[in-house]
């Protein structure tokens, strides 16, 4: 995996963890770049675009940190509904604060700015790991009913085709259904 800090290209293999102490983040801040998939494949996902990321992280104070970033890529998921393959882009923007609470409780999120978008993130340790924040952001940028379209109609629950290519004649066989009776005497009113 390369990771670019400040123009001067780290490299790290796959499985090792990007963590940054809070004690090591300059005063103006770091900048990094992902180029690499590797971080992907803990996922489980398949990515069928490139992967484009940058994290900005800002020290605020010795046990709260800032990170801004984006994410940009193409995953392959399986629709819900018909079970077809189908691609979609990620392109999803963050603002997160990370922080250790002290002993008195943590900060108040009133003191951001009115109107920011910025979720709070409690830490064990004054640590930043990218690769973790970078994987919670993909999995929040997913959509929570995958589907291939709005209008899938989805498998025949008798015999499975897929009704959005096929049709069956499952759908006039409705007598043999338990619900037939109920739906007959609602008919009749």
């Amino acid at each position: 995996m390369i990771l670019y800090f400040t123009n001067l290209p780290l490299v790290y293999t796959l499985g090792v963890s990007v963590k940054i102490p809070f004690a090591e983040i300059a005063q103006s801040g770091n900048h990094y770049r992902f180029t690499d998939d590797a971080w992907l494949t803990a996922t489980g996902l398949l990515n069928t675009a490139p992967v484009e990321a940058e994290l900005t992280l800002q020290r605020k104070a010795e046990n709260r940190a800032e990170v801004q970033g984006t994410l940009r890529t193409g995953l392959r998921l399986t629709c819900d509904r018909c079970l077809v393959a189908y691609d979609i882009p990620v392109a999803t923007a963050f603002h997160l604060v990370l922080e250790v609470p002290d002993e008195e409780g943590s900060w108040s999120v009133k003191a951001l700015a009115d109107g920011a978008d910025i979720e709070l993130v409690e830490l064990d340790q004054p640590v930043a790991d990218l690769i973790e924040i970078l994987q919670q952001q993909l999995y929040l940028s997913l959509p929570i009913k995958q589907l291939c379209s709005a209008d899938c109609r989805g498998l025949c629950p008798s015999c499975g085709i897929d009704l959005n290519s096929e049709t069956c004649t499952c759908a006039s066989t409705t007598e043999n259904s338990p619900f037939a009776a109920l739906a007959a005497l609602k008919n009749n009113k």
